[in-house]
């Protein structure tokens, strides 16, 4: 019998380490097929200020960036890192750093139908790979028919903004637990793990959070 274990990943889809992070944990689910996760992917948006076109990357590293010297040594070990685990980032195709909030409405519309993790992927593989902009309705509309939902049910999602309540809710439970940067993975709604961890660290988290849930059942 497999092991349940309900985990919450907050994140966002300009965040590369997310993007990287989420490969690395699905192979390390690969490698633990005896526990049966229950993901939910929250929204915890990086650039919540920025207008709903977005900004031109070009200004955003001039004016948000310390040390850009340094940002582009950070690109330049994330499209080494991505390539291990099939991510071919393409930095020089991105124009614009969105505002995610659309994005995330989508990603939890996808929830009613067990995609979520199929949108957050097209997402994310769209704007690091292929320097889509993923703030635009319908490149977002498109994105999401590509990975399995009704175009006007998708469309609606973004525009009517049925579910943005809960995404702010679930920004604001991630203040709440003093989460202020992503990747962050919750486990049982207990146990805490930050950052893009290697895989096999994945592995070993998952394997102590089954031997913990194992041992808080009732005999």
């Amino acid at each position: 019998m497999g092991v349940p274990m309900r985990i919450d990943i907050f994140s966002d889809t300009v965040c590369p380490w997310c993007y990287l992070s989420k490969r690395r944990f699905e192979l390390a689910l690969a490698a633990r097929p005896q526990y049966e996760p229950r993901i939910t992917w929250r929204a915890f948006e990086l650039n919540l200020d920025f207008p709903p076109e977005g900004v031109e990357r070009k200004w955003f590293i001039e004016t948000r960036v310390s040390d850009p010297a340094r940002f582009a040594q950070t690109q330049e070990s994330l499209a080494v890192l991505g390539q291990a685990v099939g991510i071919n980032f393409r930095f020089d195709l991105i124009r614009l750093v969105p505002n995610t909030r659309r994005a995330h409405l989508l990603i939890l519309h996808a929830r009613r139908f067990a995609l979520q993790g199929d949108i957050t992927e097209r997402i994310m593989r769209a704007y690091f790979e292929e320097g889509c902009d993923i703030g635009d309705v319908e490149e977002l509309v498109r994105l999401g028919v590509e990975a399995g939902l009704e175009q006007n049910d998708a469309r609606n999602a973004i525009v009517l903004r049925a579910g943005q309540d809960s995404v702010i809710a679930a920004e604001r439970h991630a203040a709440a637990l003093g989460i202020t940067g992503v990747p962050t993975y919750i486990f049982d709604g207990r146990y805490t793990m930050s950052g893009a961890q290697e895989v096999i660290t994945l592995t070993r988290v998952l394997d102590q959070v089954a031997g913990m849930l194992q041992h808080d059942q009732p005999l």
